[in-house]
């Protein structure tokens, strides 16, 4: 099996953006990967910090490390088809700017690939919080080690691997979405039937988003590419359910007395803080006080995301 292993070359393609603070993590776990890269494809969508230098300079001091770093303009599905373009293997796999890949990330999706006879792998991320807030924020943006369903997890581009034949024939990643590229890629996946697998133990760990206002942001916009790419998803129909239920039984409650109407809200508002704790309770330790305030801020993300996307689409 080993041997199988070793003899998959694998390509890895990373896009960038202003990752000066993050960059040298992922490119030192690169280097410390049991299963080396056979090369590396990193294009930066034109970042004004110093990841650039910082890139460049980690090339000059590891010249022996097959990477490039090429400035391409666009969004994340225009830099990595453009990224995947420029790679001479057969097998890519990618990982964002902001991860750090586990020092047997490739090991184990080569693995499973060779086990599996896969096209794809999607490998699995753990986050790597540095505040309170961090920690909080990891179960409203990750899956959840307790929420996995091996078959029905699908690839993202956090960690994944793939032929690049599959890449082609599915056309690549669509350059009109800017968000939930991965999402809508994974579909076309499943619709050209090619085998996907999912392993567990082929890891990255991610940073965490630090604010309120950026956690806000990264909702709205996962909900907007999703109505724009025509992905369904459960949860969003449910939000909006939870809302317009709310919002009937209110308008019912006041008109019968103003106070029935206080009473009602007053006491859906602390239900719904009790039921958003404990959903996600087991996941934080002191943090738990972030927990309604996410649950509020991402409910209206969704709804807003949501609705924007249908008025692009």
């Amino acid at each position: 099996m080993k041997i199988l292993v070793d003899k998959i070359k694998i390509s890895v393609v990373v896009t960038v953006l202003n990752e000066a603070e993050t960059i040298l993590a992922l490119l030192y776990g690169l280097l410390a990967q049991t299963k080396q890269p056979a090369e590396i494809i990193i294009v930066d969508a034109g970042s004004f910090d110093k990841t650039v230098q910082l890139i460049e300079l980690f090339i000059k001091k590891y010249h022996k490390l097959p990477l490039k770093i090429f400035t391409q303009e666009g969004n994340r599905s225009m830099g990595r088809n453009w990224g995947i373009k420029q790679t001479t293997y057969d097998w890519i796999a990618i990982t964002d700017a902001g991860c750090v890949p586990h020092r047997d990330w490739l090991e184990k999706l080569a693995l499973k690939a060779v086990i599996d006879q896969a096209d794809v792998v999607a490998g699995y991320y753990d986050a790597a919080p540095e505040t309170a807030f961090q920690k909080a924020v990891t179960p409203y943006m990750l899956v959840m080690p307790d929420k996995v369903h091996p078959e029905l997890f699908l690839p993202a581009t956090r960690s994944m691997l793939m032929k690049k034949e599959v890449w082609k024939k599915v056309g690549g990643f669509d350059e009109a979405l800017r968000v939930s590229e991965d999402y809508d890629f994974a579909y076309k996946l499943l619709r050209a039937k090619f085998k996907l697998t999912f392993t567990d133990q082929a890891k990255v760990s991610w940073w965490p988003i630090e604010t309120l206002n950026q956690f806000y942001q990264t909702v709205q916009d996962m909900a907007r590419y999703d109505a724009k790419a025509r992905i369904t998803r459960v949860k969003t129909y449910l939000v909006f359910c939870r809302y317009l239920i709310f919002l009937l039984l209110a308008l019912v409650f006041f008109c019968s007395h103003w106070l029935l109407g206080l009473g009602f809200i007053t006491g859906s508002t602390i239900v719904y803080a009790f039921w958003s704790i404990w959903k996600n309770v087991q996941y934080v330790d002191e943090e738990w006080f972030y927990l309604p305030v996410l649950q509020v801020v991402s409910d209206w993300g969704v709804m807003a995301g949501t609705a924007k996307g249908l008025i692009m689409k």
